[in-house]
């Protein structure tokens, strides 16, 4: 762990510590019974986060707590007895502030850590996902033009096959092209991003490909290489790109931050920091004035739909705060893009589906599942007199979707698709 880490990375760090004990506390009171014991003594861990916040003059980011509980009822169950293992899951998630926030709390940290070791349990009988459960109800696709998004592929995760059904599907929807916003590879690594591009050679259309923070940082050696294996491997330096369709200008960004993380990777399953150090920042940035020269570029007139691979702040999926475009970012390119018609944005990154409302002016942002992981999806979009529809579609074959999901605990469809799913969304225009 890095404990002079940059200021807005730790920050972020911190803020989503603090989320996460106090929406934790939150579905603990609202669970009640033994539960409120859990409540009493998560709160005072939140507590000592925020003072940890205020003494380093960062923000306490109350706007995100009552959206991050939402999305641990979902995860967890809005009743203790509701999802098998959620209890003991949502106790788990105590240990992301032992491990983020403890470097930083000096003395406190033993006080702080015990607090959270008693918790409540819950038995229950404990199951896999079923056949039902793995397959996604068809949604209605566009009709007559369409294009396609394709994200989170990770190359070197070992899920290529899936990568490989996904261009096979695509090929058989004929879409006008292809956006790929960001996490082509795993690691970084050259050969991933070489194999990255066999794959997508595939298609039958053309695609526009930016980086995502898997991307940017070679994990082997933690360099900053990505910029230069791009240009080696795609023939040119990643960047924004503009894509007009059907009176629609689509601006896919490139929301990566070129750093390495000063954090190690986190193992979500077992509920503590992975074996492997962290490669990119998990968080996304713009560079100095991409901004604005990429409302330079837009038409203000006509309707602007944003594809990039970071949400937007605030973020309440997991971890909260953290795993956004950085808060200033996100403001800026809000702030710049305040005169276009921005009719919404779509991002990947979480893999997860979800649609919320980000900035002050409540733009909405869809999140879309990922092809590495269940319900291994891409989205398909098109224009009609509705909006600008975008429907995600799992990949056809069903074998490869049914070998990822038959390992998995039900609770895991609650991780992505949860309260704040949705698998066809219009954006209005």
């Amino acid at each position: 762990m890095d404990t002079e880490a940059r200021a807005d990375l730790l920050r972020a760090s911190l803020q989503s510590c603090y989320v996460i004990e106090r929406a934790r506390a939150n579905l603990q009171q609202q669970w009640s019974g033994d539960f409120d014991r859990d409540a009493e003594r998560t709160n005072k861990r939140a507590d000592r986060l925020a003072r940890l916040l205020s003494d380093r003059d960062f923000r306490v980011p109350e706007e995100v707590v009552e959206p991050h509980t939402a999305w641990f009822a979902g995860f967890c169950g809005a009743a203790p007895a509701d999802v098998p293992l959620g209890a003991a899951v949502l106790h788990n998630f105590g240990k992301w502030a032992n491990a983020y926030a403890g470097p930083y709390l000096g003395g406190d940290f033993d006080d702080f850590r015990s607090l959270g070791v008693e918790h409540t349990r819950v038995d229950l009988d404990v199951r896999f996902m079923n056949e039902e459960e793995a397959f996604l109800p068809e949604q209605k696709l566009p009709d007559a033009r369409r294009f396609v998004i394709f994200t989170d592929i990770h190359i070197g995760s070992g899920r290529e096959d899936y990568a490989r059904a996904a261009v096979a599907d695509i090929n058989e929807l004929a879409p006008e092209f292809v956006l790929i916003p960001g996490d082509i590879t795993d690691d970084g690594e050259l050969e991933q991003f070489r194999a990255a591009k066999a794959i997508f050679d595939e298609l039958a259309c053309p695609y526009f490909v930016v980086m995502g923070n898997h991307d940017a940082v070679q994990r082997s050696t933690r360099e900053p290489t990505g910029t230069r294996f791009y240009a080696e491997v795609f023939g040119s330096e990643p960047r924004d790109h503009v894509v007009e369709f059907d009176g629609l200008q689509i601006a896919l960004v490139d929301s990566t931050d070129p750093t390495a993380s000063p954090f190690p990777d986190w193992d979500i399953a077992r509920g503590r920091m992975g074996e492997g150090i962290a490669a990119g920042v998990d968080s996304g940035a713009l560079s100095p004035g991409q901004a604005e020269a990429l409302a330079a570029r837009l038409d203000p007139s006509r309707p602007v739909l944003l594809v990039q691979h970071h949400e937007l702040h605030p973020f309440p999926g997991f971890p909260p705060v953290r795993f956004a475009l950085r808060e200033e970012d996100a403001s800026e390119e809000l702030d710049v893009l305040g005169s276009h018609n921005l009719i919404g944005l779509v991002a990947g990154h979480t893999h997860r589906s979800a649609v919320l409302d980000v900035g002050v002016r409540g733009v909405k942002q869809l999140e879309i599942p990922s092809i590495k992981d269940w319900p291994h999806t891409f989205a398909v979009g098109g224009v009609s007199d509705d909006g600008v529809q975008i429907a995600v579609k799992q990949i056809s074959n069903r074998d490869l979707v049914w070998n990822s999901a038959k390992g998995m605990p039900p609770l895991m469809n609650g991780f992505m698709l949860g309260p704040l799913a949705n698998l066809n969304y219009t954006f209005s225009l």
